[in-house]
Formats: structure tokens, C-alpha cells, sequence
């Protein structure tokens, strides 16, 4: 086992966002835009809902969606969920949802700079 001290995300929380195939780029920069930085993740799912029973003949539409999950301080939450909703229009039937999960702690390399850098301003 490595003797690096493991530093600990106390005051974070997880913004999913799942849309059609086809967004995560859109969501990606609207979240980098406004300052998302920590935890970037983007994979395919399948969806299953009212979409898949619109086939012709009652064949089932497969809904192959994006799941993007992001990683971010209290702090900037709210605008991040905001910006997001409206970058993936999420206001319109259909286009997917998003939701936040607390974290009780997380942990990722965080370069000396920026330690350095909120250690000053905390």
C-alpha cells in the first residue's frame, strides 16, 4: 500500500445527467463553462419508458441514451444543475432528466497547486 496521505471531498455532490445520444459533448462544455472540473464521466445506457412502445407495429424503439456524471463542490451545485438543464433542454418531453446525490467523501490526485490554492482561501 502506497504511504501518500489520501485527501478527503467533504463538501461534494454528484450531478447525473442522463439525455438522448448525442449530448454528452453539449453537456460536457456547458459544465466546463461554468467552472465543473472534478470527475467527468460519460457512458451509453438503454432507456425503457413510453418511447419504447412508439415502434411500428408495436415493435419497441430501442432509447439508447448518455449517462454524465459530475463531480462538484456545495458551492457550485446549483448553478451547474441549472446549466446543465437548460444546455440538454431538459424541459422537453423526452430528453432525459437529471438529479444530484450527496457525497458523504470522495477522493481524487489533487495537484500541490491547488491544495496550496484553497488552503489560502479557506
Amino acid at each position: 500500500m502506497s504511504d501518500h496521505n489520501i485527501t478527503y471531498l467533504t463538501d461534494v455532490s454528484l450531478l447525473t445527467c442522463v439525455v438522448q445520444s448525442g449530448f454528452s459533448k453539449v453537456i460536457l462544455k456547458a459544465a466546463r463553462d461554468v467552472g465543473a472540473r472534478l470527475g467527468v464521466i460519460s457512458h451509453h445506457a438503454r432507456g425503457i419508458g413510453a418511447r419504447e412502445r412508439l415502434g411500428i407495429l408495436g415493435v419497441a424503439v430501442e432509447a439508447d441514451k448518455e449517462v454524465i456524471s459530475i463531480m462538484v463542490s456545495s458551492e457550485q451545485r446549483d448553478l451547474v444543475y441549472e446549466t446543465l438543464y437548460r444546455a440538454a433542454d431538459l424541459d422537453v418531453s423526452g430528453r432525459g432528466f437529471i438529479y444530484i446525490t450527496p457525497l458523504e467523501k470522495a477522493s481524487t490526485y489533487i495537484p500541490k497547486s491547488m491544495m496550496e490554492q484553497l488552503d489560502k482561501s479557506g
